[in-house]
């Protein structure tokens, strides 16, 4: 009985798995099948029908009807009205960001971008971040790269940004090194790289952002970055691991969405 339950459970399975040609599945089928019989004298086991186990074999899988991220803001912008339409651009960086980490995760050891980050002179760096960590070459990277994604990624939206790798908020034209970015109702918010020290050992690491509005009338001040999680405008993370994730909310509901190597979120 053992026997005859791992022989069904193994063809389920590769039916299950897609596989398309007819001969492979009756090839199968024909061997569980055999199986069975040799030891059904034994246990009196009823022969399974191999009509019906061929039908459910070559059944075709449905194919999930998905939608792209950059499809998803577009929809959404428009459901929610100008305050997501102007965090459009930001949320399509952010996605872009999220693609270049992962890339950078994935060749970590053929780059060299493993252990603690280092100088000019190759001497590993004395600086930790706002958790006294010590910096590893990943985070100054994942640093760089959501910095100049949340800033340059529209005129007149961020205005400021505040990263667990770094002790105070940075204005966007600090960032930038243009004063034309110096306008923006909204701050972000992020830690670009959680967990980096895992990354060695091929551990899921991952990006956590959320951006806040500032009040109107008024630049960002610290206490723009200090406001309750509850009134973030979006938040959401990105994980590295065997498959990139990214999920959002913007304050109604959760949507997630999984890389396509071959193709643009």
């Amino acid at each position: 009985m053992k026997f005859f339950a791992i022989v069904a459970s193994v063809f389920f399975l590769e039916g299950v798995c897609g596989f398309s040609s007819l001969s492979l599945q009756e090839s199968l089928l024909k061997k569980s099948y055999a199986a069975t019989k040799l030891f059904a004298s034994f246990d009196n086991v009823e022969q399974p029908k191999t009509g019906s186990s061929v039908a459910s074999a070559t059944s075709k899988q449905k194919k999930k009807k998905l939608q792209t991220f950059s499809r998803y803001l577009e929809v959404e912008s428009w459901k929610r009205g100008p305050a997501a339409r102007d965090l459009e651009p930001v949320l399509r960086s952010v996605g872009e960001a999220c693609k270049q980490i992962n890339r950078i995760v994935q060749r970590a050891q053929t780059d060299d971008l493993y252990g603690v980050a280092v100088d000019a002179q190759g001497k590993p760096l004395e600086d930790t971040n706002i958790q006294g960590e010590v910096q590893q070459k990943l985070d100054v990277v994942c640093n760089a790269i959501m910095l100049k994604q949340f800033c340059g990624s529209s005129k007149g939206i961020i205005a400021a940004v505040a990263s667990e790798e770094e002790d105070l908020p940075r204005t966007c034209p600090d960032v930038m090194g243009d004063n034309a970015f110096a306008v923006g109702d909204y701050v972000a918010v992020f830690d670009p790289l959680d967990g980096s020290k895992n990354i060695d050992s091929s551990m899921p690491v991952g990006t956590i952002f959320g951006i806040y509005k500032c009040t109107p009338g008024t630049k960002p001040t610290e206490s723009t970055f200090l406001q309750k999680g509850n009134e973030m405008v979006a938040a959401g993370y990105c994980l590295y691991s065997a498959t990139t994730v990214l999920v959002l909310t913007m304050g109604s509901g959760v949507d997630g969405f999984t890389l396509d190597p071959g193709m643009c979120i």
